[in-house]
């Protein structure tokens, strides 16, 4: 009897410990929704130990102030910004190639240590790039047209892409190849105001097309997946028009259960993140039999 007690309890342990750890490589269907439930663990996104982040104020940490004038202010607090609570939570290392303000066209051109002038010289494993919403207010004073990835990108040559919203993005994703052609790289449509709010519709189909476009490129697509940016949501998480410090960590977490999803329904793209800017690789069995 204390022999079946004791395998009893054993079963009882090796189930709990198994539901607690999770299978690493469950099958996931495509279908489901990878924010139907927020984890409070980075799970596979873990695998990256350093970490690029480009975009805007979103980007960036931004806090809005207000003086006893009522004046605004706004600060780029980067060790507020989603990216930065994301490298905490993996214990990996970040930067973030990003401030307040930023646009497609203006990253490229950016010569300070927040634009691609530093970007390059700093190859990552894996990047997140989030940016479209300056490109997409200031469309009108800029006269910047969305344009078309079918027509508006050199796939040899980004220096030629059009002056548009997806030759610029394309251009992005084109020169973080150029300094790291194996890396990881995560783009995000913006989310969903309100509902029926299709304003961004066209702009975020150029960032899911750049995933159809490019190899090593993944949406993380929060207009379809993630909770309602509405008047309740913003009132927890924003402190005039940007995230606040709960609203950066709440984003941190979102970034890092899609990226798990991902990685779990494509693990097979991930298996060697190990070697993500060495010049390691392997050659499976098959592979090596063909050589010889």
């Amino acid at each position: 009897m204390k022999n079946v007690i004791t395998a009893l309890l054993l079963c009882i342990s090796i189930g709990a410990s198994a539901q607690t750890m999770g299978n690493p490589m469950p099958n996931v269907s495509a279908e489901e929704n990878p924010l139907q439930t927020i984890n409070n663990t980075p799970g596979l996104c873990a695998i990256f130990r350093t970490w690029g982040f480009i975009g805007d104020s979103l980007c960036s940490g931004e806090m809005e102030s207000r003086d006893e004038n009522g004046k605004l202010g706004h600060h780029d607090m980067y060790e507020y910004s989603w990216g930065q609570f994301l490298c905490r939570a993996c214990g990996a290392e970040g930067e973030n190639f990003s401030r307040g303000g930023q646009t497609a066209k203006g990253w490229i051109a950016d010569d300070t240590k927040r634009g691609w002038a530093y970007c390059k010289m700093n190859p990552k494993q894996a990047y997140i790039v989030a940016m479209g919403v300056n490109d997409y207010t200031r469309r009108k004073r800029n006269n910047l047209k969305c344009g078309s990835l079918d027509t508006d990108v050199d796939l040899k040559d980004y220096n030629n892409n059009a002056p548009t919203y997806a030759g610029y993005m394309a251009g992005i994703i084109q020169r973080l190849q150029s300094i790291q052609p194996k890396a990881k790289i995560f783009v995000v449509t913006r989310p969903q105001t309100d509902k029926g709010n299709n304003a961004y519709d066209e702009f975020n189909e150029v960032v899911r097309g750049l995933a159809r476009m490019f190899s090593n490129v993944y949406v993380i697509d929060l207009f379809k997946h993630a909770p309602l940016y509405d008047a309740d949501f913003q009132d927890r998480y924003y402190v005039g028009g940007h995230l606040n410090a709960m609203g950066y960590e709440y984003t941190a977490r979102v970034f890092m259960t899609y990226i798990d999803w991902i990685i779990r329904n494509n693990y097979k793209e991930f298996k060697e993140v190990a070697f993500i800017g060495t010049k390691l690789h392997y050659t499976p069995d098959n592979e090596l039999k063909k050589k010889k």
